[in-house]
């Protein structure tokens, strides 16, 4: 891949060969690995770009508004990061990470191999996102949360609508591998979505639901005693 980084970037970390467009700002001690793109302009600009006929890095490198990188994050391989981005310092990303303009990701936050935040996706400090996990436009997750494998946030509730609504998972709380949630939910403080399961309406705190369509099986604090038993023996 072409190393390339732009001149009005401002870069104190460590970057492989990659890719930094526009006003990118990276931070100190900030790893970027190999065939990593920061700061990828959103279509109308490509679009604007090409309809000039001259399209080339540089060009596309002054179009972008460049992304925020705060100080001892890890970027690994294969990751894009749209401009417009603000990640804190400490985030971590797996490979082949999809991180659309408008994101927000807050400070000490995992987003794992192949999970893509496809729009304006606000994520608090803290969050571990596992691998494969989808979280459209409008999805807000608050500190602290825990998303594991393959997880499916929507934001349409009649597709293809022009209103959208994402879900929002409050802090603390705990969705498990193969969850669908459906758009406009809310998951409550403490709560814990189970495996597989399919979530179509609010959860409320210290609860956890399983099951499709998602129901009630206990309170967190039963959870709590269950996971203690299993982690002694």
């Amino acid at each position: 891949m072409t190393r390339f980084i732009s001149f009005n970037a401002i870069v104190n970390g460590y970057v492989e060969d990659s890719i930094i467009l526009g006003e990118t700002v990276i931070g100190a001690g900030t790893l970027v690995g190999r065939n990593v793109i920061i700061g990828y302009p959103v279509e109308k600009t490509l679009r604007s770009l090409i309809a000039t006929g001259k399209f080339d890095l540089e060009r596309c490198s002054k179009a972008s508004k460049g992304a925020k990188i705060g100080k001892g994050c890890i970027i690994r391989s294969g990751t894009v990061i749209y401009e417009a981005v603000i990640m804190k310092d400490y985030v971590r990303t797996g490979h082949n990470v999809l991180i659309r303009d408008g994101s927000v990701i807050g400070e000490g936050s995992l987003i794992g191999t192949g999970t893509i935040l496809d729009g304006a996706v606000k994520i608090g400090s803290h969050v571990k996102i596992q691998s494969n996990a989808y979280l459209p436009h409008l999805t807000v997750i608050e500190d602290d949360v825990f998303i594991a494998p393959n997880v499916c946030f929507t934001n349409d509730p009649y597709p293809k609508s022009r209103r959208l609504i994402g879900v929002r998972v409050e802090k603390e709380a705990i969705i498990c591998a193969n969850a669908t949630l459906l758009p406009g939910i809310r998951i409550g403080k403490r709560s814990v979505v189970g495996a597989g399961s399919v979530v179509t309406r609010d959860v409320p705190d210290d609860s956890v639901v399983l099951g499709n369509p998602a129901r009630f099986h206990m309170s967190r604090e039963e959870f709590d005693k269950k996971k203690d038993l299993w982690e002694k023996h």
